[in-house]
């Protein structure tokens, strides 16, 4: 009997008789092993039109806020009913679309929603019931962002390749040269991209990268240091930041970006060529990427067939540095957190507790929990806590190349459940396309399942059903036999 483990997925590079898993699909990385990846199950009613735009914000006496944009309109959903309410600014339709889209920000409990077609709006949370215009007269700006006790407005809708930040925590001056207001031009590099959250924050162009340092008591309050003159951010919603951590995809790439300005290609040999070529390069300026708010790991909601919303989301793993997929389709990803709810509450969900979304101990129900959330296809919000997807893991390649056949009897996940199937791909030159085995369940009694099938190089496929309770895949013991030279 041969163990073989689940080991790390890295289709860039070549499998056979290597340590690294093939294909996979709808798992998260544990230490050693696969863990389930939760299905997306819809909360809220839908959005009336797509969302362009999304955010929750959490005010200083601890209430949960999620608001999101659409073309037209800015909403705010009500915890109680689940339903979107307008909060646009009164007799507003606002000028957002595909490619001018909302870009949200917490500034105290005050939220900043700014486009590049509308002046920048804010709310401040448990007071405004709309949207107002931003005080100080603010230039339009595609992205906004808190550096510190700053608010700043990146690629401006008359300098595209301008910052301008606010005056010292005060969200409304806006004059240049006066209470450390100022702006900062980049000659080169294409426009601004966006940047990090952090006091000294990490900009990205098109084809640069600086990191900015606060300076306080000097005249230019920012410097600013190039630390990337060839590559920049493809996509400006593939930016994902948590503390000094930014994270962005590039034209043929993923890369991690430290507190020090050091760059990392973390995909580099690993995803980077099997994900981007699967990428037309306007599928790629349009990824969008969200740090999971408890766990160390970054999503990247992608496109990789051209149907023009998100069909897989390829996930990150930063404290093991390891990559897995998932199937999911969405309009887009952010990291949230719930409102929390009583059982008398639950009464607005579903007054039928066998028709409640989520079981009821599940992490949506407590107030405040983080949570990773999503966009369904319908423009409905919900959270990745429903059960596991259907979960697929696939063994290297395996065989001898001096022509020795191999007999497999039987096989045996190590799987800490009892759902599951088996398939066996065989084939007798690596020229050949691989022949898979119909799936194979278990022997009730042994939970080995018998399967016998030869061939000179094999490798197995594990399926985990939807539904299935399981927390743990670590590999699989395959039991096989030489059968000569045929």
């Amino acid at each position: 009997m041969t163990l073989v483990p689940f080991t790390e997925w890295t289709p860039d590079t070549a499998e056979f008789n290597g340590d690294n898993t093939g294909d996979i699909l709808n798992v998260l990385c544990s230490q050693k092993s696969y863990i389930p990846f939760p299905d997306l199950v819809p909360f809220t009613s839908a959005l009336p039109a797509q969302p362009l735009g999304y955010f929750r914000a959490r005010s200083q006496n601890g209430q949960v806020s999620i608001f999101a944009g659409t073309a037209t309109k800015l909403y705010q959903l009500n915890n109680t009913t689940l339903v979107w309410t307008d909060v646009s600014k009164a007799a507003t339709t606002y000028g957002a679309n595909t490619v001018a889209q909302w870009c949200f920000e917490q500034f105290g409990d005050y939220v900043i929603a700014v486009n590049i077609n509308d002046n920048p709006q804010v709310f401040q949370l448990g007071v405004s019931t709309q949207f107002a215009d931003l005080g100080g007269s603010p230039p339009k700006a595609a992205f906004v962002r808190a550096w510190g006790d700053f608010l700043c407005l990146l690629q401006l809708a008359t300098n595209p390749n301008r910052v301008q930040w606010s005056g010292l925590n005060n969200i409304a001056f806006w004059t240049p040269g006066s209470n450390n207001s100022d702006f900062q031009d980049f000659p080169e590099g294409g426009v601004v991209q966006g940047s990090s959250r952090a006091t000294n924050p990490i900009i990205f162009l098109e084809r640069n990268i600086y990191r900015a340092t606060f300076v306080p008591g000097s005249s230019v309050v920012f410097t600013f240091q190039k630390i990337q003159d060839k590559r920049g951010a493809k996509s400006p919603y593939s930016i994902a930041s948590r503390g000094d951590m930014a994270f962005y995809a590039d034209e043929g790439g993923f890369f991690q970006v430290g507190a020090d300005g050091t760059i990392a290609g973390v995909g580099f040999e690993k995803v980077d060529r099997t994900i981007f070529g699967q990428m037309s390069a306007s599928n790629i300026a349009s990824m969008v990427g969200a740090i999971d708010p408890f766990y160390s790991r970054v999503y990247w909601a992608c496109d990789l067939t051209g149907k023009g919303t998100f069909g897989s989301i390829v996930i990150y793993d930063w404290q093991q540095q390891r990559w897995s997929i998932a199937s999911q389709d969405n309009v887009g990803i952010f990291p949230a957190a719930t409102a929390g709810y009583t059982l008398e509450g639950l009464d607005s969900v579903s007054t039928n507790i066998d028709l409640l979304p989520y079981s009821l101990d599940a992490k949506v129900w407590q107030g405040g929990a983080p949570l990773l959330a999503a966009f369904t296809t319908d423009f409905r919000l919900g959270f990745f806590n429903g059960t596991a997807k259907q979960a697929t893991i696939t063994t290297q390649e395996q065989g001898d190349v001096t022509g020795t056949v191999t007999l497999l009897t039987s096989a045996y996940p190590i799987v800490d459940t009892n759902s599951y199937t088996v398939a066996i791909g065989t084939r007798m030159k690596r020229g050949d396309a691989v022949t898979w085995t119909a799936n194979y369940s278990p022997n009730s009694r042994t939970g080995r399942v018998d399967i016998k099938v030869a061939g000179r190089f094999l490798q197995a496929k594990t399926i985990i059903p939807a539904g299935t309770t399981w927390g743990d895949a670590q590999g699989i013991e395959l039991t096989a036999q030489s059968a000569g030279m045929h």
